[in-house]
Order: C-alpha cells, then sequence, then structure tokens
C-alpha cells in the first residue's frame, strides 16, 4: 500500500551544535537514511491520514562521531531509537521539530522524487 510520504527526501538538519544532512527513503512503512558522517537511520512508520506520520527510527552513529546534539559517540559508537511525530503530510518548506534522546533536532524535509 502506497503511503502519501513514499519518496527520496533530502533532510537539512538543525540543533544545538550543529547542523548537517542526510538522505532518506520512505516506502511502505520503511524509513532507512544515512547522513555523510556516516550515521544510519532505520525504522518504521505508520500514516494516519490527515493527522501525520507515527513512528520509531533507530539512530546508529559510528565510532569517534560527533553528532549535532553536541555529543560524542566515542571510541564503540552508540545508537538510540527516536519516536517519530509529523503533524500533517509533507509540505514543501516545512519544518519539523524532533525531540530525540540527546535534545531537540529542527529538520526540514525537501522530497527529490516520489516513488512509483
Amino acid at each position: 500500500m502506497a503511503h502519501q510520504w513514499d519518496g527520496f527526501y533530502a533532510a537539512y538538519m538543525t540543533s544545538t551544535s550543529g547542523q548537517g544532512f542526510g538522505l532518506f527513503i520512505f516506502q511502505n512503512g520503511t524509513i532507512v537514511g544515512a547522513d555523510p558522517m556516516g550515521v544510519r537511520f532505520d525504522g518504521t512508520f505508520d500514516e494516519v491520514l490527515a493527522d501525520g506520520l507515527f513512528g520509531t527510527l533507530k539512530v546508529t552513529v559510528p565510532p569517534n562521531g560527533t553528532v549535532i546534539q553536541g555529543a560524542s559517540s566515542g571510541p564503540n559508537g552508540m545508537s538510540y531509537d527516536v519516536d517519530i511525530a509529523v503533524e500533517g503530510g509533507p509540505t514543501p518548506d516545512s519544518v519539523v521539530r524532533q525531540e530525540t534522546p540527546l535534545g531537540p533536532v529542527n529538520i526540514k524535509f525537501e522530497l527529490l522524487r516520489k516513488l512509483a
């Protein structure tokens, strides 16, 4: 079953200690993404009609990295889960504030291409 979020996205992210970007694919309830530092994103989502997108995302940071919230991943790397809640559908220029265990992140999703 296709979702209105299904597609390839650029994500522009800012937080308390920096900014970054990543690429994401949303397809049939699955989210997969990565950023240039090697952080990986893997999760699932559900859409509730016009209410939005809700799900869980596992964030995996490679060893000796520093995330945009300012935390270091240490010699063993780290991973943490984030509950996702995005009100409404994907709209151009909307910025989503996402709370994470390491602090808030503001994300602007830009649709690059819908999935056929």
